[in-house]
């Protein structure tokens, strides 16, 4: 895999790696696949809905990418990565990179945690897990449903995705 750090990023540029501010309606890992209006509609009603797609996780972080606040889901998506790994030795990496990357004050993408969460997150550190940053995880998670999703949902981007599937829709 080479640069373990590229796993956690979410791609959002154009062919020559400049990022376009133009959203195609394809899944990016997948050109064949395209999330149902079923699906696109869902994202509006429930965000965990929303969450569960790869698709609805893509449109959400250009929409967050425009809001600044993308380091939200880079790092939720980050720790849902890190639940997978079973080699304990990419789960140290791996957990002191979104440490690096979301956590320590010192980085530029750092995630508001409160307090009481980053202390819970340097004891973990200490022999990290898959599950670290479980608590910091389900903060930004709420964080991102009562304060971004709301917004999105009432956002062009969402309304461009949905009336692309040519339904029209009140929203």
């Amino acid at each position: 895999m080479g640069n373990n750090q590229g796993n956690f990023r979410l791609g959002l540029t154009d062919s020559d790696g400049i990022h376009s501010g133009q959203v195609g309606l394809e899944f990016m890992d997948d050109k064949n696949s395209r999330a149902s209006y079923e699906e696109v509609a869902g994202w509006g009603i429930a965000f965990d809905r929303l969450m569960k797609n790869k698709a609805g996780q893509k449109y959400f972080a250009e929409f967050l990418k425009s809001e600044y606040s993308d380091e939200n889901i880079l790092f939720w998506q980050a720790c849902e990565e890190l639940k997978r790994e079973r080699n304990t030795e990419k789960v140290e990496e791996k957990a002191r990179i979104i440490y690096e990357d979301f956590i320590s004050i010192l980085s530029p993408k750092e995630v508001s945690l409160d307090s009481r969460v980053r202390e819970i997150i340097n004891s973990n550190m200490v022999h990290p897990t898959s599950r670290t940053f479980d608590e910091a995880q389900n903060q930004i998670y709420t964080l991102m449903q009562r304060d971004s999703y709301p917004r999105f949902i009432s956002s062009s981007l969402y309304k461009k995705i949905l009336t692309s599937y040519g339904h029209i829709e009140d929203l």
